[in-house]
């Protein structure tokens, strides 16, 4: 209960997108790292952890005045290609809150659903989403799942910190609706007793849907290992 308690600062409410200054950018990827240890303490059998944790994260949200994460669940026409990144990302690093399995489900509410574009409505869950290995491959959210679950992606669940390491970058001089960015991922891991950490780089490749009801969204097409923004 306390956890809850600590963490009622979360907010889904609707998408904003405010205006971050440098210190502010600081506190937010200070904000998302510390939250993740709070996860991550939640389940440790030692219940003292994570109350402490709680009450380090609501304390450092009250003085820093740092934009809180996990505000963006869902692909919004407001959102530029950057903040869709950073939205799956948080999720994804914080993947069993608010309860286990959300960032997946975040991940794959961000992708490209398909048939998108001639769909009346679009489904609060869709059926199938676009496989990031890149090929025309769709779906389920099981699948999508067990795919992000794999030794390729499982760096992404519960990372330890991510960074972009390129610019959103668009690669056709002929259209503006693809775009790919590079990002670092800051993986935990165990040797041996001892924790230590190693960086993987991905690319996500984005699409920006033109009709539909996602129309004006960026999905997820892709997400390949390595760095291919930066050439």
């Amino acid at each position: 209960m306390v956890l809850v308690h600590g963490l009622s600062c979360l907010s889904y409410g609707p998408v904003s997108l405010p205006r971050l200054d440098r210190r502010q950018c600081a506190c937010q990827k200070g904000c998302t790292r510390l939250a993740a240890h709070i996860v991550r303490a939640v389940n440790n059998p030692d219940p003292p952890a994570g109350a402490d944790l709680a009450r380090d994260f609501s304390k450092f949200v009250n003085e820093t005045g740092a934009v809180t994460p996990l505000k963006t669940r869902k692909p919004s026409h407001l959102l530029p290609p950057t903040a869709a990144v950073a939205a799956q990302l948080d999720a994804l690093q914080l993947n069993d809150w608010p309860e286990r399995g959300a960032g997946i489900h975040t991940a794959f509410l961000f992708s490209k659903p398909y048939g998108c574009e001639s769909m009346i409505t679009g489904p609060a869950l869709p059926d199938q989403a676009r496989s990031w290995y890149g090929k025309e491959a769709w779906l389920s959210l099981e699948e999508f799942t067990s795919m992000l679950q794999s030794v390729d992606y499982k760096p992404l669940i519960n990372c330890e910190s991510w960074q972009a390491t390129s610019p959103m970058v668009f690669p056709s001089s002929r259209t503006s609706d693809r775009a790919v960015q590079s990002v670092e991922i800051m993986a935990q891991r165990t040797s041996g007793h001892a924790p230590s950490e190693r960086p993987h780089t991905f690319t996500f490749c984005l699409e920006h849907i033109t009709q539909g009801p996602y129309k004006g969204c960026w999905m997820t097409v892709g997400l390949r290992l390595g760095d291919y923004a930066n050439v």
